[in-house]
């Protein structure tokens, strides 16, 4: 926990964040949710070593106030050994696979928005080298109806002049990286609105070689912001920034670090 409140900007007191994983959040199953079993089978390959885990915490908003928008903070620095992927999941959503990060060459944290359909808990499932799975979730109460509403980005007839603008900011001293990207994230869910989301991002160095992935899914919220935390050596920047969604459109940007 003292990355999320000694380093990250804001952090020290996040009064619309809870934290709660371990076997308080997800041994049980305190959720009570008839999903996590069958989720487990599907995404992690029903795992014969698995176990809820503290080092692997889930920040997120007790309640939504906008369903289209839920904020999380996953953050797994804690977790003593390499970690291969964290892979994401939401136990009522038409969509349950959010988001699988492959930290590479970066830290284990992510920050990122996601809509939901309705209240339920979200899961971050850590493979380590050792051939396990640590978890830890939180539990959003939310209406619902993000995933099957339509792009805000629809209601303008100019939407598409900003399709694809990415902005990014490095910050040096404590490795942050933030970036979003203009993107209207449609689910198909929508009367009349086909499927049109991003499906994978790259972290790059100078050099081309891959620090970081994602495989992205439906849920990742309309225009997505993401956080990311480098170590000391690859927040010198520059950072290349590379996605790609489902119809084919590639984005591009480059990042330097901010004095």
């Amino acid at each position: 926990m003292a990355l999320l409140t000694d380093i990250l900007p804001g952090a020290a007191s996040p009064p619309l964040l809870t934290g709660k994983t371990g076997p308080a959040a997800v041994g049980g199953d305190a959720f009570d949710s008839g999903m996590w079993p069958s989720h487990r089978q599907e995404f992690l390959g029903d795992p014969a070593v698995w176990r809820n885990d503290p080092a692997v915490t889930v920040l997120a908003p007790g309640a939504a106030e906008d369903s289209s928008h839920v904020p999380f903070l996953i953050d797994a620095t804690a977790v003593t050994r390499p970690i291969r992927r964290i892979v994401v999941t939401i136990d009522y959503s038409p969509f349950p696979k959010a988001i699988v990060f492959h930290p590479g060459r970066a830290l284990p944290l992510l920050g990122f928005g996601v809509k939901y359909e309705v209240g339920g808990a979200l899961r971050a499932s850590a493979e380590t080298g050792a051939a396990e799975w640590l978890v830890g979730a939180a539990y959003v109460s939310a209406l619902g109806g993000g995933c099957s509403a339509p792009a805000a980005a629809h209601q303008r007839p100019d939407w598409q002049e900003g399709f694809g603008e990415l902005r990014a900011r490095l910050w040096p001293e404590t490795g942050r990286l933030r970036m979003r990207l203009r993107h209207p994230q449609d689910t198909g869910l929508a009367d009349g609105i086909p499927a049109h989301h991003l499906t994978e991002l790259a972290l790059l160095d100078a050099s081309g070689a891959e620090i970081a992935t994602l495989e992205l899914h439906e849920p990742l919220e309309e225009n997505p912001a993401l956080t990311f935390l480098l170590p000391p050596d690859l927040a010198r920047g520059p950072v290349i920034i590379h996605a790609r969604d489902n119809l084919g459109y590639t984005f591009e940007g480059r990042v330097e670090a901010t004095p």
